[in-house]
């Protein structure tokens, strides 16, 4: 491996200092040589990669900083990788009250949490699922996307993986009260879509840490995200961005790459339209639901800039008659809310959904009929 070659590779004229230049030729020599590595238990190794990133950290900093990135393809467990998504795994909890630093009052939600058919999973979302998990080695850290769920017509997506660290992980990254992963972990995941879109990020900001499956060495994470806008695509797969931060705002970051996740089929929706405008007023998945929120629009100023209020209520209402209350006062059952460019409200489950058993979808007053 020489300059030449990783200008072809980066696509870009980069001038690469003798010292790193030395350092990529031993780095790529070194993996040469390891054509086929060694096993970690319980993982059948299908393919081993070394990507540019490692190249990247090399001229991004110093000699000192630079590692070695490897992926392999792993066989997914189904039945384990929808628990983590949909099911009771994850830490249930009261409304709590906080005071932050400086005295202020803040208070987390009640969330509840219900177990899941693995069965009535399989059939809902098993087609949409990737045909295998993908597991990176970076540095000393082992980073697996155990499974992904992407709805290009709501613009959400669910992500589970899992983060491995020989030793453990800094004292308070998991949070005892909610199980939920904190900033003290100094550990960043951010997925974005591959389509050429103006706002590619999906990732959300609750990271539940699935506890029935975590240990000190390794924390299985669910997480829920959305994207301000739609248009992409789930065939075009992913980038996932797995950062390990500095101890503190002023420190580099440890490591830094962005990972590749290949193309999915979009999870099934049913869509209601607005009987009066002709426009959608609701689109439900197995993942997520995006329902019109207009109402809360409060000022549209003479350049279109707008003043928003906030949804109060976000429920699901089943053929049976009982409710899946996503939001409400004192209430979060959500994985990820949002609104869009559009201002609908985005909400994405915390459980699964079968569409084709909701009748209909209400928010605040508004109620959509499913039909």
């Amino acid at each position: 491996m020489d300059e030449r070659k990783l200008h072809k590779i980066l696509g870009q004229d980069l001038e690469v200092p003798d010292m790193v230049n030395k350092k990529l030729r031993e780095a790529y020599a070194l993996v040469e040589q390891k054509a086929r590595p060694a096993k970690r238990r319980g993982f059948r190794p299908l393919r081993t990669v070394l990507i540019a990133a490692a190249a990247a950290a090399l001229l991004c900093g110093t000699a000192a900083a630079a590692y070695q990135v490897f992926r392999q393809d792993v066989a997914i467990n189904i039945p384990q990788a929808v628990q983590g998504f949909f099911g009771d795994s994850r830490q249930p909890w009261e409304r709590t009250e906080i005071y932050d630093e400086v005295g202020h009052l803040n208070y987390w939600p009640k969330r509840e949490v219900v177990s899941v058919d693995p069965d009535q999973a399989q059939a809902l979302v098993g087609d949409c699922l990737p045909k295998s998990g993908y597991q990176w080695q970076i540095g000393d850290y082992t980073f697996t996307v155990e499974g992904y769920l992407l709805d290009e017509t709501t613009g959400s997506g669910k992500f589970y993986y899992s983060v491995e660290h020989p030793g453990g992980f800094p004292e308070g990254t998991v949070d005892e009260a909610t199980g939920c992963l904190t900033y003290k972990g100094r550990i960043g995941v951010v997925f974005s879509t591959k389509s050429d879109v103006h706002w590619p990020w999906i990732s959300g900001k609750l990271r539940s840490v699935d506890m029935e499956r975590s240990t000190a060495e390794k924390l299985y994470i669910t997480e829920g995200g959305a994207s301000g806008k739609l248009g992409w695509k789930a065939e075009d797969g992913l980038n996932v961005k797995f950062t390990i931060y500095g101890e503190t705002d002023r420190d580099d970051d440890i490591l830094s790459v962005t990972l590749d996740l290949p193309g999915v089929k979009s999870v099934p929706v049913i869509t209601v339209s607005d009987p009066e405008t002709g426009e959608l007023a609701a689109a439900i998945s197995p993942i997520a639901v995006r329902a019109d929120a207009r109402h809360i629009i409060e000022y549209l100023g003479p350049n279109g800039e707008r003043t928003l209020g906030a949804v109060r209520y976000v429920a699901l209402e089943y053929a049976d008659g009982s409710r899946y209350v996503i939001e409400d006062t004192g209430l979060d059952n959500a994985d990820y809310g949002m609104y869009d460019d559009e201002v609908y409200v985005v909400e994405v489950f915390n459980r699964l959904v079968d569409p084709s058993q909701v009748t209909a979808v209400i928010v605040d007053n508004q109620r959509y009929e499913v039909k």
